[in-house]
């Protein structure tokens, strides 16, 4: 089933919860889903993470190898990639923050998205995040997530 979906204020909003890390079950995502009060916000469980897996093997399916090309050979991130292994980019996307058109149809494949960030945590001592932001080709950025959320939203429904 296609489904195509328009909103007011030229956005809307859904969320893919998913169990990615120990602790992480529905409980969980309807007790952080509360943090959302606009009652506008779709959010959606997915226990076997189908989304973040059809992300990966059907939009961004070199993920993992461009994330670590992009990398210099001394970033301390290109360490922890290595570590994990080429599996680890088999795995789900998530902690991804998507903007679609307003022609985004939901079929068999997920559409691409017009921008994203693919956030790495605040992992940086100063508390700023670590993203990619529109790729993976080019070394993540640091900076703060809500504000680069933000902006990308202003540029995407203008």
């Amino acid at each position: 089933m296609k489904q195509k979906v328009v909103g007011r204020k030229g956005l809307d909003v859904t969320i893919v919860w998913a169990p990615m890390m120990e602790g992480d079950d529905e409980t969980a995502a309807r007790a952080a889903a509360r943090m959302f009060k606009d009652k506008s916000v779709g959010h959606f469980y997915d226990p076997e993470r189908r989304v973040g897996l059809a992300y990966r093997r059907d939009v961004f399916p070199n993920a993992y190898d461009e994330a670590l090309a992009s990398l210099p050979a001394d970033h301390w991130l290109r360490e922890v990639l290595l570590e994990r292994g080429p599996e680890y980019g088999d795995r789900a996307e998530w902690d991804i923050y998507m903007f679609f058109g307003r022609d985004a149809t939901w079929g068999d494949v997920p559409p691409r998205p017009v921008r994203f960030i693919r956030h790495l945590g605040r992992v940086l001592e100063n508390g700023e995040s670590l993203m990619w932001i529109d790729g993976y080709t080019k070394p993540p950025v640091e900076g703060d997530l809500v504000r680069e959320v933000g902006r990308m939203a202003i540029g995407v429904t203008k």
